[in-house]
């Protein structure tokens, strides 16, 4: 009995295990159907595995701008500004780093990466212990809440909060005797 059968090559930019895919070609249409199902199923996985390479490699290029600062030379101040102009939403870029801080500190590999899948890793990630990945939600130093007496100091305080933190520092520890002149004209205007 001879067989019907013919080999085809049919070539691929990207397999782990060569460049060529061996199939068999059969001449009946439900033989035909089982072998494009097959060929179609093998495409589908190289091109899912292609495609989180590109998005682990997209990881670590965002880490890299970010930790070195590179979106500077484009004229960012931020970057937030710098990936606004990606297509990357903001989540999944600090997600992106996320996963990319743990690769490189060795908490997670990239086998690991590609076996799980990100929204595993993610939550992974919430669980494990890093003091560059897990930060602690809960600021020790509570905020401070008090009145002003004017609309233009609101404003003013309101649209400056971090100079204004500063200022309150910088007038504790370094200039203690002006905040004790005004603390005492304070209690003269109260009549303490």
């Amino acid at each position: 009995m001879k067989n019907n059968k013919e080999l085809k090559i049919n070539k691929r930019n990207i397999d782990s295990k060569g460049n060529a895919l061996l199939t068999e070609s059969d001449d009946n249409e439900e033989g035909a159907g089982t072998v494009r199902y097959n060929a179609l199923k093998k495409k589908l996985y190289i091109n899912l595995r292609e495609g989180i390479y590109n998005r682990i490699e997209c990881m670590k290029i965002l880490k890299e701008i970010k930790d070195n600062e590179y979106y500077k030379l484009d004229g960012y101040k931020s970057f937030d500004a710098f990936i606004r102009n990606y297509d990357v939403a903001k989540t999944q870029a600090y997600n992106y780093l996320k996963i990319a801080t743990a690769l490189e500190e060795g908490l997670l590999e990239e086998q690991y990466v590609l076996e799980n899948g990100f929204r595993q890793i993610l939550s992974l990630l919430k669980d494990k212990e890093s003091a560059t990945i897990k930060k602690s939600k809960v600021n020790p130093i509570k905020p401070l809440r008090f009145q002003l007496k004017s609309q233009e100091s609101y404003g003013f305080y309101k649209s400056n909060a971090k100079f204004t933190s500063f200022l309150m520092d910088e007038l504790f520890e370094n200039q203690k005797d002006l905040l004790d002149k005004l603390l005492k004209k304070y209690k003269e205007l109260k009549g303490e």
